[in-house]
């Protein structure tokens, strides 16, 4: 036993050695074997008076490859190997897939106009007539400031539409420059100013009232999880306007821009944007069990 402790490594050398050459000799054995089993193909291939072997028919192998019609492997995109999905765990405990996450999965329902509506108001007598502006802001986030509002029409004062003083949310004013015709029944001359947009000059009559679009409001639905924006339990909001956030798949998403056909917001975490054209949302998917 101490002589194997003192020389084990020299044991297991030899005995790899004796192995490998073992391994060579059946290598030149059987080299020799296949030598002399392909001889007779090689003279019948080279001689002159040999025949040439016969070719093998590849008609049943190409019908076979045209049968099988093997897909392609992208490497690029949907390689799970150089591309792994990202998974997710939903409020139900499920697992959902990264492609079916995030803002790609929020859906514009409705756009809806919200139009500045002015008409002409005469009240006092025909001596002394007084002349009100009857405003309708669709434009205002609260149902009740949406109510129609009388504002006097002073010439060459500001009428500022969310106040009497510079508005918190919208900046939007109309100043009343002349008046002409009978007292009765005049004709108004106005200046409609909002930031970012052209001035706006018209007449106001009581026959033609004027009417512009200032904002659009939207609703959204996130379908992963059947969140709705606003959210029917807010009775006080029936649509989101610009700047609103929506939170969901953990982030914040702020709307930057609203149009009469798309929904522009911005996520809080990379500030990327993301386009949402107006569309119908796909039917909520059926709860999942957990893999």
């Amino acid at each position: 036993m101490e002589f194997l402790k003192n020389h084990y490594e020299k044991i297991i050398l030899s005995l790899v050695l004796v192995l490998m050459a073992a391994g060579a000799v059946v290598l030149v054995l059987e080299a020799g074997s296949w030598e002399e089993q392909l001889r007779p193909f090689r003279e019948l291939a080279v001689q002159p008076d040999g025949q040439r072997p016969p070719s093998p028919d590849p008609a049943p192998y190409q019908a076979a490859l045209s049968r099988a019609q093997p897909k392609l492997v992208d490497l690029t995109k949907g390689h799970k190997v150089f591309n792994p999905e990202l998974w997710y765990v939903d409020t139900n405990n499920n697992l959902i897939i990264g492609t079916n996450v995030g803002v790609r999965k929020l859906f514009v329902t409705e756009i809806k106009p919200m139009r500045l509506k002015l008409e002409l108001v005469i009240s006092g007598s025909l001596e002394r007539p007084s002349y009100l502006a009857r405003m309708t802001r669709e434009f205002m986030s609260k149902p009740a400031d949406q109510r129609p509002l009388n504002r006097t029409i002073i010439l060459n004062t500001t009428n500022y539409l969310d106040d009497t003083r510079p508005v918190r949310n919208f900046q939007g004013y109309f100043v009343a420059r002349a008046t002409n015709g009978p007292p009765d029944s005049p004709t108004i001359d106005i200046e409609y100013h909002e930031p970012g947009r052209e001035l706006v000059k018209f007449k106001l009559t009581k026959e033609n009232p004027f009417e512009i679009v200032v904002d659009y409001g939207v609703k959204l639905l996130y379908s992963v999880e059947n969140i709705q924006f606003p959210s029917p339990l807010r009775k006080d909001l029936l649509y989101e306007r610009k700047g609103a956030q929506l939170v969901f798949a953990g982030d914040t998403n702020i709307i930057v821009e609203t149009t009469a056909s798309y929904v522009v917001v911005k996520a809080v975490s990379n500030d990327k944007p993301t386009t949402i054209p107006l569309g119908p949302a796909p039917p909520t998917p059926p709860a999942r069990s957990t893999p």
